[in-house]
């Protein structure tokens, strides 16, 4: 009853701590995904801002102004316009140059600043070339980017048209996207968040509910323990008692003989009855070991006699039935470590087990050898076998093939092997009849 609440308290810890690194998990799994897209966003946003500045020079190289070889000053002042309304739709762009040769056509420059070269190296977008320019005024100078497309001439010089857009352009494109991921972010946090504290409401709710659970189903085992107890008390009673009446019958009998009773007999069947209430109080024990496993020691226990002891038991019912036995036991010594009377229990079942299964003159054959560090009993009778559908089920609770039965002998008789430390297990023979073999350590 005390190491209950103690797992309880370990399965709650063990929730706690995988909770707590799934959310350290999921957090740094979110942290990761945020740096991966901001360098992704700047990636983005330079490569718009050199998307934006060739599709403006390539436009502007496009106008009829531009292209023609006579130009007139009305043309320059429509261009004049479209550059300053260019200029209100992107705040970038800094200026825009038309020349041809050293001569400069047209130059509409909104920063009001002095360009002066920066070597770099240049690169090439939709065939239109990429530089960098400083824009000085006073003491401040501030990067450009630059965007030149040349125009070819048909019997004069190629003509150029440049223009400038502000490096911090990237930027301001990149702390845009930035504030959207950064909401994105904050909101899949708070998600998390909400999430993970409603686990941990399940959680503590699921404890909670199988406390309660555990609770009403230890109240429905102990009941049910109850009855399988009394299920077993009476199974395991009513074998000696009815070897126990056949005997106090027969010493009635012989007793009723007068002068012609045998002294040998009665003394005989006196001592068979003695033996058999020895056996129902050991039995009674048996059941008081069973509620409290927690307090078995175990011994050494001679196999040999354990079964002599058994079958000394079950003697009077295999006469009454008709039933042999054939003992092909090891050389004495043969030990093993368990409880003597769990042992006597197990083999007075599955004898009882092979007595029942088999007919009239028919021969249970019990068998003791070592193998394997192990002891083995083999105890085989003649009857019809184990069904197929309870070969796998044998030694389940309230499994029975005979009218009447209570189930409970071959699955007591399992449980006290098992509580001995052995092993038990059950199978049809080629020659007919059923096979129990148990296993049980040899005693060290």
């Amino acid at each position: 009853m005390n190491r209950v609440p103690h797992y309880r308290y370990s399965l709650a810890v063990l929730a706690g701590i995988l909770i707590g690194s799934i959310a350290m998990l999921a957090a740094a799994n979110l942290w990761f995904l945020r740096r991966l897209q901001s360098e992704s966003l700047h990636a983005s946003a330079a490569q718009a801002v050199l998307e934006l500045g060739s599709e403006l020079a390539r436009n502007l190289a496009g106008q009829p102004v531009v292209q023609t070889r006579y130009d007139e000053p009305r043309r320059w002042e429509d261009l004049t316009r479209l550059v300053r309304s260019l200029r209100q739709v992107e705040p970038s762009l800094q200026y825009v140059t038309v020349s041809e040769g050293d001569i400069i056509l047209f130059h509409e420059d909104t920063s009001s600043r002095t360009p002066a070269n920066l070597p770099d190296g240049t690169g090439t977008v939709h065939g239109v070339r990429i530089g960098r320019r400083l824009l000085a005024t006073g003491k401040t100078v501030d990067p450009v980017l630059t965007f030149t497309v040349q125009i070819p001439g048909a019997g004069r010089p190629s003509r150029f048209v440049q223009i400038a857009m502000r490096k911090d352009a990237v930027a301001q494109r990149e702390e845009r996207a930035a504030e959207v991921l950064s909401l994105m972010f904050r909101l899949s946090v708070l998600t998390l968040a909400i999430a993970f504290g409603l686990a941990v409401v399940l959680i503590v709710w699921a404890l909670r509910y199988e406390m309660d659970r555990q609770r009403r189903r230890r109240d429905e085992e102990h009941l049910a323990f109850a009855g399988i107890l009394a299920d077993g008390i009476i199974h395991d009673v009513r074998n000696p008692m009815s070897s126990l009446k056949l005997d106090l019958q027969m010493l009635e009998k012989e007793a009723g003989k007068a002068g012609s009773a045998r002294p040998d007999r009665l003394a005989e069947l006196a001592v068979r009855a003695r033996k058999t209430i020895d056996r129902i109080d050991l039995v009674m024990k048996e059941f008081l070991y069973i509620s409290k496993p927690e307090t078995e020691v175990r011994e050494r226990v001679a196999i040999n006699d354990c079964l002599h002891d058994c079958l000394d038991l079950l003697g009077p019912r295999m006469e009454q039935s008709n039933v042999h036995t054939r003992l092909n036991l090891a050389e004495p010594g043969l030990e093993v470590m368990g409880r003597g009377v769990s042992l006597k229990r197990a083999l007075i079942n599955v004898l009882t087990n092979a007595k029942q299964a088999s007919p009239s003159g028919g021969t249970v054959t019990i068998s003791t050898r070592r193998e394997d560090g192990q002891a083995l009993i083999v105890i085989e009778d003649e009857g019809p076998g184990i069904p197929d559908p309870d070969r796998h089920r044998i030694f389940d609770m309230f499994v029975t093939g005979k009218p009447g039965g209570v189930g409970l002998g071959l699955y007591l008789a399992k449980a006290a092997v098992e509580n001995c430390g052995g092993r038990i297990t059950a199978e049809n023979r080629i020659e007919g009849g059923a096979r129990f073999v148990i296993k049980l350590p040899l005693a060290t």
